[in-house]
């Protein structure tokens, strides 16, 4: 019937503060750390699968090049190494220039 508890006012309000800066933290701090974490987990998945497609093509682009142009088989053997690196030069510059534009 008769509450005889001695309520401490200022305890209260330090907890509730505690309670609000936590929920604040979380709210400004962890979560958006968490959403850049899971963007750049992408980012980093699809920068590895690009790396290798472009690997598998241009590897392929020079086989091709060394086996079924005849141009290239006496003294200019290198020049198909050359083709694919200034593809792959081509294709690093047009790619930086997109990305810059943005």
């Amino acid at each position: 019937m008769f509450d005889f508890r001695i309520k401490d006012p200022i305890g209260e309000k330090l907890s509730e503060l505690k309670e609000t800066l936590v929920q604040y933290g979380k709210q400004e701090v962890r979560d958006p750390l968490v959403s850049l974490f899971k963007w750049t987990m992408y980012g980093v998945a699809g920068l590895v699968f690009i790396i290798a497609g472009l690997g598998y093509l241009s590897l392929g682009g020079l086989r091709l090049l060394q086996s079924e142009v005849g141009t290239f088989d006496n003294r200019l053997t290198f020049l198909p190494y050359l083709i694919i690196c200034a593809m792959l030069v081509l294709i690093a510059a047009i790619s930086y220039r997109s990305v810059r534009s943005r």
